[in-house]
């Protein structure tokens, strides 16, 4: 296939904050990969999309996570790899392609249960009500990245998608009590017998404290079985992108990419090498934590004045 026709993408919709992350998202990609188009889907122009290879927009979006059962409606390329906006590049991701070239029409770094009577994955197969005679393996997966052809059997994954996110509530779906995107995505994917990739040693890993990385080198590693593991992509979550570690890591491959060395000068030397500004950025992290608990006890008392009336 033409480079052309396939491409990354990125959403990006409502705060300004989801702009800066998928603005940081692209220059990590540019610095560690880069062959590839890089598109985001948003709500409107700004000076963070202009930096994309192609921009488009989505009319009404949810803005929320669940703008990402719109992907198929904006789709920018033949064959297209979307990223969260929380995530930063740590490698050559541009090797994935490889990964997909045989994939299903609709596809992500994941695994099927075939048991349909586990308790592992997205959804329980025995209530799925119209759906159930379709379903032939449960899928498990992160909804990090999603590989997306432009055919009708993708389309039908986010049919299906959509009604069952429309009628969440009737149907035993795991983990989130409201809507969300894997559930639905991973019920659509087994209705239209789109089948998981194994990532191997080239994928991605959910940021939690038994990660490593440092963007300058490039590395990414975490801990699993007893050994650190070579990984290409940290996806942070949005908690994260507002604490110290991804505030300097996107400061650093913004520096990198735009050919400042990390040891030369005051401002690369102190606040880069010497990491200076991380640990500005880690006492920060504590005003970060205190609003974050004044929201959960602000919802904690609206919940109890509502069960109160």
């Amino acid at each position: 296939m033409e480079l052309m026709n396939r491409g990354f993408v990125t959403i990006a919709t409502g705060k300004e904050h989801y702009y800066r992350i998928a603005y940081n998202l692209l220059h990590s990609y540019r610095l560690n990969a880069g062959r590839y188009p890089f598109a985001i889907i948003c709500d409107r122009i700004n000076k963070y999309t202009a930096a994309f290879d192609k921009t488009v927009i989505m009319e009404e979006p949810a803005h929320s996570y669940m703008d990402k059962l719109r992907l198929f409606d904006c789709l920018p390329f033949d064959e297209t790899i979307f990223i969260d906006a929380d995530c930063l590049v740590y490698g050559d991701i541009d090797c994935w392609w490889a990964l997909f070239e045989n994939a299903d029409d609709f596809s992500v770094f994941g695994c099927a249960y075939e048991n349909l009577d586990t308790d592992r994955g997205w959804f329980r197969a025995e209530g799925m009500g119209k759906y159930r005679e379709s379903i032939r393996f449960v899928p498990s997966f992160s909804g990090g990245v999603y590989f997306l052809r432009n055919t009708t059997t993708c389309s039908g994954v986010f049919e299906v998608a959509k009604d069952a996110a429309a009628h969440y509530r009737e149907y035993p779906f795991a983990i989130f009590r409201d809507p969300a995107d894997e559930p639905v995505i991973a019920l659509g994917m087994a209705v239209m017998n789109c089948r998981p990739v194994d990532c191997g040693d080239v994928g991605l890993y959910t940021y939690k404290r038994y990660t490593r990385a440092d963007i300058a080198v490039p590395n990414a590693e975490w801990y699993c079985n007893d050994a650190w593991k070579q990984i290409k992509l940290i996806h942070f979550g949005n908690f994260g992108t507002m604490k110290a570690f991804y505030l300097f890591e996107a400061a650093t491959a913004k520096r990198k990419l735009a050919g400042k060395p990390l040891d030369k000068g005051i401002v690369g030397t102190v606040f880069f090498r010497c990491k200076l500004l991380y640990g500005i950025l880690h006492v920060c992290d504590l005003v970060t934590l205190w609003k974050r608990a004044i929201r959960r006890v602000k919802k904690r008392l609206r919940a109890g004045r509502c069960r109160a009336c």
